[in-house]
């Protein structure tokens, strides 16, 4: 289980995150949904520690942290092991392939040799589809193709939870479809999923939560159905940006 409580983040005088409070339960994808600004992006870095809040709670999977004070290398790296992030850019290494990028990071933990590393890197390469490029190097890959490995990637360290940020924003549509197939297939597995997305019909058709930020704060959360049929006058004027129609109509 993942879980925030009063979580709070600013960047200079501007309050980005305020009194966050959620639960995300284990083998269920969360989306998180919301208008531009309004804290998403922020809020998934914050669960990867990649920015830190000025107060509140974070605990995944009995670890807790408080913040307030200075973290140590010790306790980011016990948050960070639980889970892995998935970005909108790609952020491959241009000078190595697909395979060698995949086996990276469980060679260099030290939970796997070298050679188990790659092997776990071609099954994870298959399991996206990328059977046929594990020798290319990023700049011969599609858009889709180069967040595909990166999925793979954030796999190889068997990850508690796979937080994404907008990970279809940057293709077009062919190569979003791509992508949003494996992410499909990766909830039926009933992996645990954290999703930025804008894509409503992806988390419509997968999500079992949906937390909308609106101005920094949680305006609602809970099952996915619920949302999309709700009458709240702020859910609907944001699902009719993306002619969501709700399903009680």
């Amino acid at each position: 289980m993942l879980s925030v409580e009063g979580l709070s983040k600013s960047f200079g005088n501007q309050h980005i995150l305020k009194d966050i409070n959620l639960q995300l339960n284990d083998g269920e994808t969360t989306v998180i949904l919301g208008p531009s600004g309004s804290g998403k992006s922020t809020l998934l870095r914050c669960l990867n520690l990649l920015e830190t809040p000025e107060q509140g709670t974070l605990t995944i999977e009995g670890d807790r942290l408080q913040f307030g004070g200075k973290l140590s290398d010790a306790q980011v790296r016990t948050m960070r092991q639980h889970s892995a992030m998935v970005f909108q850019q790609f952020n491959l290494f241009p000078n190595y392939t697909a395979l060698q990028n995949v086996a990276l990071a469980p060679t260099l933990n030290g939970k796997l040799s070298k050679s188990e590393s790659q092997q776990l890197a071609r099954d994870l390469l298959v399991k996206v589809g990328l059977e046929h490029r594990i020798d290319s190097y990023p700049d011969l890959l599609s858009g889709g193709q180069q967040q595909r490995v990166a999925i793979a990637r954030a796999l190889a360290v068997s990850p508690d939870y796979l937080l994404f940020d907008e990970p279809t924003s940057a293709l077009d549509p062919e190569l979003e479809a791509e992508v949003i197939r494996v992410l499909i297939d990766l909830a039926r597995e009933n992996r645990s999923l954290v999703v930025v997305t804008h894509n409503m019909a992806f988390a419509q058709k997968v999500a079992n939560k949906i937390i909308f930020l609106d101005e920094g704060r949680v305006a609602f959360d809970g099952p996915a159905g619920d949302f999309f049929a709700s009458d709240q006058p702020r859910i609907r004027q944001f699902l009719n940006i993306f002619d969501v129609v709700s399903s009680a109509s």
